[in-house]
């Protein structure tokens, strides 16, 4: 059994070969602490396979599957990782220097189950880049039901997964997992970690560079669609969530939040859907107009509610 690390590091990739060379020798630099850093190789058919073999450091792990996705191969990663703590990084992102011994660093300061930085958002150029997100409660610890009800009422959900480091008892505790899809699951295990009621903290730290490439496969026309189904399971799942007794405390909160990615479904489906009753039909089916009316709180919302209404119950 191996001994227990730091942190553990994992990465999937599919056809990384431009950039995952790069980043897992950035990761392997910091030598200050105990790492593994876990590459899932999803299935690639360039030469990131070729890349990751060439690396003979112990503390890669390279897990090699047949293409599944993102959240199967994180959640395989998980089944095996060893680490005190879990960062979950993206192949084609960038990330400043002793990026890892700084959150382990702060995580540990604040004795968090959960710790919430910030990043840049830049383009593939890296000339533009803005904050990730600007009204997080900095400096500050809050319950992860607080802290769903800050976001909901500040109207920003930074569900990044590589904005946090998760502290592996408060994973395994909660039985989180990721959901398996193609898209937008990440919403979803931000939202598991935060109903587990663990404590967080938050750092105004910009530790990290997330490139917002628009020839990946979510800018493509033909991965609209399959956007838009993954948004209703989204909705779904936050309507699920809602209604369990247990988490009767932040019902409002999450109902509200539902509605919110209601908007940006329909934002995809006004503009970019290509089979629209498909769409329409499955939203029909697995989402009920009167529950997103509990999550109404101004005329606005319930303009919007019309809106969707028309386009999808009517």
């Amino acid at each position: 059994m191996k001994k227990l690390t730091d942190i553990s590091i994992i990465i999937p990739a599919f056809n990384a070969q431009d950039y995952i060379g790069h980043l897992v020798e950035e990761l392997l630099r910091e030598k200050a602490i105990s790492i593994e850093v876990i590459v899932v190789d999803d299935g690639s058919t360039d030469g990131t396979a070729a890349i990751l073999c060439a690396i003979t450091d112990e503390r890669l792990v390279v897990i090699s599957q047949k293409n599944q996705g993102v959240y199967a191969a994180r959640n395989a990663a998980l089944a095996i990782h060893c680490g005190e703590w879990v960062v979950f990084l993206d192949a084609d992102d960038q990330i400043t220097d002793a990026f890892l011994q700084e959150r382990l660093l702060i995580a540990r300061q604040e004795n968090a189950d959960v710790a919430i930085f910030n990043a840049w958002h830049a383009d593939i150029t890296g000339s533009h880049r803005h904050p990730v997100h600007r009204k997080q409660p900095y400096r500050q610890r809050l319950t992860g039901y607080a802290w769903i009800r800050h976001c909901v009422s500040q109207k920003e959900w930074p569900h990044y997964l590589w904005l946090q480091i998760v502290h592996s008892s408060y994973i395994r505790e909660n039985n989180l997992r990721f959901q398996e899809g193609k898209s937008h699951k990440d919403i979803l295990w931000t939202l598991h970690l935060a109903a587990a009621n663990g404590l967080f903290c938050f750092a105004d730290k910009k530790d990290y560079i997330y490139v917002n490439n628009h020839a990946s496969i979510t800018h493509r026309q033909d991965y609209y669609d399959i956007r838009a189904h993954s948004y209703i399971d989204v909705i779904s799942d936050i309507i699920t969530l809602s209604s369990k007794p247990q988490h009767h405390e932040i019902k409002r909160a999450l109902t509200r939040h539902a509605l919110v990615e209601c908007r940006h479904f329909l934002g995809l489906y006004r503009r970019k859907i290509t089979d629209r009753q498909s769409v329409r039909s499955s939203f029909r089916k697995r989402i009920a107009l009167s529950q997103l009316l509990a999550g109404a709180r101004s005329l606005s919302d319930i303009f919007f509610l019309l809106k969707l209404a028309g386009k999808i119950y009517l």
